[in-house]
This record gives C-alpha cells, sequence and structure tokens, in this order.
C-alpha cells in the first residue's frame, strides 16, 4: 500500500475540531468531544408513517405488546419512496457525513416492528448489523413525573439511551433521547442502546433495522 493510499484510508478515522461548547472568558476556553461513534437523527415523511402504521394495525393487537418482522413486499412498497429506499439513502448520507465517502450497495437484513406498553423495558442491548436504526412510529403519553427522568438516575423514562464505556471521570458515555413520531436514528450496530419501562398511557411503537454496506 503506497503512503497516499494509506493516508487515504486512515482519513476516515480522523475526528474533526468541532466545538461542542465554549466559555468566553479570557482567554476564551473550547471544548471538544471529537472521539466516540457517530449517532445521526433526521425526519421521515408522514406518509410513510401511516403506511407502516397501517401495516402495524393490521398485525399487532391493541394493548398487547409484541414484535414482527416486515415482508420484503411491505419494505420495498412505494417505489423511490419506500422504506427500504428511504432508509438506504438515509444510511448513505450518514456514510458520507460520518467517513466523508460514498458506499455502493446497501443490504438490509431485516426490518422489524416492536411495540410496547407501560412497564416493558427494552434492556441494553446491541445488534448484528453493521449499522442499526430505530425509526419512531407511536409513542406513549408519559405520566408527568416521567418527563424529565432518565437512565443516568435509575428511574422509569421510556427515552432511548445510548451508551458506552463506563463511568470514566472526565467522559461522557450516554445519551438519552425522547421518541417523537417520525424521527429516525442511524449509529453502528455494535453501540449498546436501550429503554427504560415508562409510565403513562398509549403505546410505544418503533420500527428496527440490521444493514451492512459495502465500500
Amino acid at each position: 500500500m503506497n503512503p497516499s493510499e494509506q493516508t487515504r484510508r486512515l482519513k476516515k478515522y480522523e475526528a474533526s475540531e468541532l466545538v461542542t461548547f465554549s466559555q468566553h472568558d479570557v482567554p476564551q476556553m473550547d471544548f471538544l468531544s471529537p472521539f466516540g461513534p457517530f449517532i445521526a437523527r433526521t425526519k421521515l415523511s408522514a406518509d410513510l408513517i401511516d403506511h407502516l402504521n397501517s401495516i402495524a394495525d393490521e398485525t399487532l393487537t391493541p394493548g398487547r405488546g409484541a414484535e414482527f418482522h416486515l415482508s420484503s413486499s411491505a419494505c420495498d412498497y412505494g417505489g423511490d419512496d419506500s422504506l427500504s429506499n428511504v432508509v438506504a439513502e438515509s444510511i448513505r448520507r450518514y456514510v458520507r457525513g460520518v467517513e466523508n465517502d460514498d458506499v455502493g450497495a446497501i443490504e438490509f437484513d431485516v426490518f422489524w416492528v416492536v411495540s410496547q406498553y407501560a412497564g416493558t423495558p427494552s434492556p441494553v442491548h446491541f445488534h448484528s448489523g453493521e449499522i442499526s436504526g430505530v425509526l419512531y412510529l407511536k409513542v406513549p403519553e408519559l405520566a408527568p413525573e416521567e418527563e424529565h427522568r432518565n437512565y443516568i438516575n435509575g428511574r422509569q423514562a421510556g427515552y432511548i439511551n445510548f451508551l458506552i464505556g463506563g463511568k470514566q471521570r472526565f467522559s461522557r458515555s450516554l445519551i438519552s433521547f425522547k421518541p417523537c413520531v417520525g424521527d429516525l436514528y442511524i449509529f453502528p450496530g455494535w453501540l449498546l442502546h436501550g429503554a427504560e419501562p415508562f409510565r403513562g398511557s398509549g403505546e410505544r411503537r418503533s420500527l428496527a433495522f440490521n444493514a451492512r454496506v459495502q465500500s
């Protein structure tokens, strides 16, 4: 491997000098968070969410949590606006943003829908895919006292929690996001994540996927 090719391959692992926040005392101090996995968040169309919910409504029993795999025909329905096409394009944008590179074929292992009600956890886990994602189709009405509770203080929440490493001084290892209908999160399949059980009414319905990319 010649030096220029080696440099090109290593370039995608270099962090950028993005400033997380600054203290404007003199002299100014900038705080950077250059290391670790990238999580992307985007929004999918209401029409696609409605289509997926109509499929789930025909499969799920109201009030009873369950999981099921989406068929290939369901994933490919809608041509350019299909689930598989829209998510594939989102993955391409994710890879371009993280590695400044384009990808070739994107192969999906599986899409599946998860329906959960109050008191049901999604224990911390990782996925088998190289790239994974979670799309929110329905969100519950959280009990008022739940709104500002999170995984760190060990209380029930209903947020999605991403974590890496442990309790390490001078490092941040966890972030939580409140689910919103239409939000799609894309992240490395190996990144640990989970959801604490919530208290409140309604259904937390999400769609997850595993995928592999070819350069």
